[in-house]
């Protein structure tokens, strides 16, 4: 059974605090709570087991610590609100997802990174980083690196909303590359939304860039992810950044939908 959250006392924080979905979660229930139709809240029923559910834009984010393997009852029923929802994305507890095979969505291989602190190159120049750029600046070099980022109106009132709480923090450096802390939550970070201008990329300005943020959150006592899909896993490889899980996530084939309704990055 699903059923929906509709206050923040519904919400079990202390299951959610363990693992990056579920703080993730909570760094959203802290900023909006349940008072808003574009992120909602949901707890999975089944038996013994449950799975705490944010469906926030096009995104569905689920978060479990029970093992769902072979339990029917709960897949069906998560087929049937995907269904019902159409999100770009599903993601989140892999026993759930592992099980999942719904129909015009697409299974994505992602990794799960640990930044880890690095040196940066003499070329890099500390000054050249804005830890409060202009929002405009930032979504237009994102647009560049995420065909499938969310319209800007919706990209800039969850990001304002976000910053205005100190959950999020956008970077930029030397206005070519971008980086964001998707959330920033009781001593937890995920890095996200890494981006580099065309006319710019080649001349190492992620890496020297994404080092410095590794740097900077490890001299705050913070942990820090970021997601990783194939295309881009040698790279955080290769830039010493520790590959601590594999995952799948389902995304929406978008045949006749050119947006296909872009979920939140």
């Amino acid at each position: 059974m699903i059923r929906e959250l509709k206050t923040p006392a519904a919400v079990n924080t202390a299951a959610l605090s363990v693992c990056h979905y579920g703080r993730k979660i909570l760094s959203c229930l802290s900023a909006y709570g349940t008072k808003y139709s574009f992120c909602r809240f949901f707890v999975l029923s089944s038996g013994q087991h449950r799975a705490w559910m944010m469906l926030q834009n096009s995104t569905l984010l689920i978060s479990s610590q029970a093992d769902f393997t072979g339990d029917i009852d709960a897949a069906e029923e998560l087929s049937l609100f995907i269904a019902m929802h159409a999100p770009f994305r599903v993601e989140g507890a892999q026993t759930l997802l592992r099980m999942l095979s719904p129909a015009g969505y697409q299974a994505l291989p992602r990794s799960v990174f640990q930044l880890r602190p690095g040196p940066v190159s003499p070329a890099f120049d500390p000054a050249a980083v804005n830890a409060e750029p202009r929002l405009d600046d930032v979504y237009e070099i994102l647009s560049e690196g995420f065909p499938n980022l969310i319209a800007y109106d919706l990209w800039l009132t969850d990001t304002s909303h976000m910053l205005r709480r100190g959950l999020r923090h956008c970077y930029t450096y030397c206005n070519v590359t971008a980086a964001t802390a998707i959330y920033d939550f009781a001593g937890h970070v995920l890095i996200g939304q890494v981006a580099t201008k065309r006319a710019a990329r080649g001349k190492g300005y992620a890496r020297d860039f994404l080092h410095w943020i590794a740097n900077e959150i490890d001299a705050q006592g913070k942990t820090a992810i970021l997601y990783a899909l194939d295309i881009r896993k040698s790279f955080y490889e290769e830039i010493g950044f520790e590959l601590i899980e594999s995952e799948r996530v389902w995304e929406r084939l978008h045949e006749g939908d050119p947006d296909g309704g872009k979920g939140i990055l």
